[in-house]
């Protein structure tokens, strides 16, 4: 008679057992879904402290300086030169006259030896010097871009005198004014050439109908 009793009993606590186990595996494993779910949107939440990246970080003006001292002169200077050898370069390809061809190729060299001189100047007084030209200035050359022939050469030349006169004006204070000696002295000795294209311009404007 013992042993038919304890068999029920035995049975009984078996599955209680087994109940019990099967409960605390299930809530394990929604513990566990709970916290991988918690971690989940953690990590897809955003953080208060995080600093949000600059849209305009990997943007980047194209006449950026190097580091060097400012020399105000030196970048207006710069900047000019490399818009002038583009202009001349293309003054070559979209001139409708010979003489605004070969006003684009003396642009061209003449520009192309002085930017290279100031360069050389700027690394040797620790100067600040442009790279390349200015956004506004790429967007009156991709201006250009769209003229040619008579148009183009109208448009070309008239630029060409208005950028010289201002031109001529900031060399003469740098002759005189710069606080760079060097820079002074590149000023005084650019002077003459850039005199040169100017009354070309304006003979070049002089012929056209």
């Amino acid at each position: 008679m013992k042993i038919y009793f304890l068999k029920p009993c035995f049975v009984l606590l078996a599955t209680m057992f087994l109940f019990s186990c099967g409960n605390n595996t299930t809530s394990t494993e929604k513990s566990t879904t709970d916290t991988t779910t918690a971690d989940t949107d953690a990590n897809l939440a955003p953080n208060p402290n995080a600093t949000m990246p600059d849209s305009n970080s990997n943007k980047m003006d194209a006449s950026v300086l190097p580091p060097g001292t400012p020399n105000e002169f030196v970048t207006k200077a710069g900047e000019g030169g490399f818009m002038e050898v583009t202009m001349g370069k293309l003054a070559q390809t979209n001139g409708g006259s010979n003489d605004v061809k070969e006003y684009g190729k003396m642009l061209e060299t003449d520009h192309g030896n002085a930017n290279n001189k100031l360069k050389e100047i700027a690394a040797a007084e620790k100067i600040s010097m442009p790279v390349d030209i200015t956004k506004e200035q790429k967007m009156h050359i991709n201006e250009m871009r769209s003229k040619s022939g008579a148009d183009f050469d109208k448009m070309f030349i008239s630029m060409m005198i208005e950028d010289h006169e201002k031109d001529i004006n900031e060399f003469k204070k740098a002759a005189t004014d710069n606080s760079n000696a060097k820079v002074k002295d590149f000023a005084a000795k650019t002077l003459p050439t850039l005199k040169k294209h100017l009354d070309k311009a304006k003979m070049i404007k002089s012929k056209m109908k």
